[in-house]
């Protein structure tokens, strides 16, 4: 059983849940995702904590997610999209595992969250305010990631990505 931690992030849509989910299934161990986390533990979707507390009291609740995975001794956790362009995240999360970013093209993501309901800052923003999002996102995230992998492909095709990854550690 391979026994680290491996983090996923990524932006939004950038495929952490269904690799994560693969990837876990794959290694036999446990698979976490900090967004599902977050809504079990605080008993609230994301739209209504946002709607009702707002997003600097998400990040909050976000950061106290990021704390109980790095608690974990072994598995994979996908991260929210904005969860590692926190230095107070990264850092715990740098110290407690591997992580990996997965990058798809910014407009192959945009046709997947343009409509999704469940993606509070995909509702309120344009398509030219989330590419620039998008692309903050993903140099904030270079800070802390030690792989990136480019998921173009099928979701084996970016499993076995990865897997070669750990197989080098």
């Amino acid at each position: 059983m391979f026994d680290k931690k491996i983090y996923l992030c990524g932006f939004m849509a950038s495929g952490k849940t269904t690799v994560g989910k693969a990837l876990s299934k794959k290694l036999n161990i446990d698979y976490v995702d900090t967004d599902e986390l977050l809504v079990e533990t605080y008993g609230q979707s994301i739209p209504e904590i946002f709607e009702k507390y707002g997003e600097e009291y998400f990040r909050d609740l976000e950061h106290d997610i990021a704390k109980k995975t790095a608690d974990m001794k072994y598995g994979v956790v996908s991260t929210g999209g904005g969860m590692l362009t926190f230095d107070r995240n990264g850092e715990i999360l740098k110290k407690s595992g591997i992580i990996i970013c997965l990058v798809r093209d910014f407009d192959v993501i945009y046709q997947e969250i343009k409509s999704d309901k469940r993606r509070p800052l995909a509702q309120t923003k344009t398509k030219d305010e989330l590419r620039d999002m998008y692309e903050k996102r993903i140099s904030k995230y270079q800070k802390y990631v030690d792989y990136t992998v480019v998921n173009a492909g099928s979701i084996d095709d970016c499993v076995k990505k990865i897997m070669s990854i750990i197989d080098e550690n």
